[in-house]
């Protein structure tokens, strides 16, 4: 399942971890720059990369934005990570080329994640690959099927409503 640029339906169920109803908890959480442009400091950030929402350029290096998704074992929908990937420029090329087409037609490309996803410890620089979709979808990160990191086992296998909560505990703001 591609990543929606737009708010999922209500997801509605009962939380065999809380024992709580839940409906419209978010699903997202997404970062507007790579952890690494980060770090050099606003400032930095504002006058010297070319970036936009999906892409950003620094010093030879390119980065785009997508979705890494857990999918929940405890009902439909998943929780979607709007993750920035290093690759190379070929990557973002094919990018750019879906204007309006569809990117089903490209290969997989390869490349590493570029943010420490909050949980995971360790995550920054797993090996991943982009897979490009409809152009009005963000393209979908997928992480090596052989790496033992916990954050592609619950790629692979999703996570539960405790593993959600932790989730949401994580990024909420306090």
């Amino acid at each position: 399942m591609w990543w929606k640029r737009r708010a999922l339906g209500p997801v509605e169920w009962k939380c065999g971890h809380c024992g709580g109803n839940h409906s419209n908890l978010p699903t997202d959480f997404g970062w507007k720059l790579p952890d690494e442009i980060w770090e050099l400091g606003e400032d930095v950030c504002q006058s010297y990369l070319e970036w936009s929402t999906d892409i950003c350029h620094h010093e030879g290096r390119w980065f785009l934005r997508g979705v890494l998704e857990l999918p929940f074992t405890f009902g439909e929908g998943r929780w979607g990570w709007g993750c920035w990937a290093e690759v190379d420029e070929v990557a973002i090329q094919k990018l750019w080329k879906l204007d309006s087409g569809s990117g089903e037609i490209f290969e997989p490309e390869c490349g590493v994640l570029a943010c420490e996803v909050p949980g995971y410890l360790g995550s920054k620089c797993l090996p991943l690959e982009v897979h490009f979709g409809r152009a009005d979808l963000s393209p979908l990160l997928v992480l090596d099927s052989t790496s033992d990191h916990m954050l592609a086992f619950h790629q692979r296998h999703g996570i539960d409503e405790a593993q959600y909560h932790a989730i949401l505990d994580l990024v909420s703001p306090k």
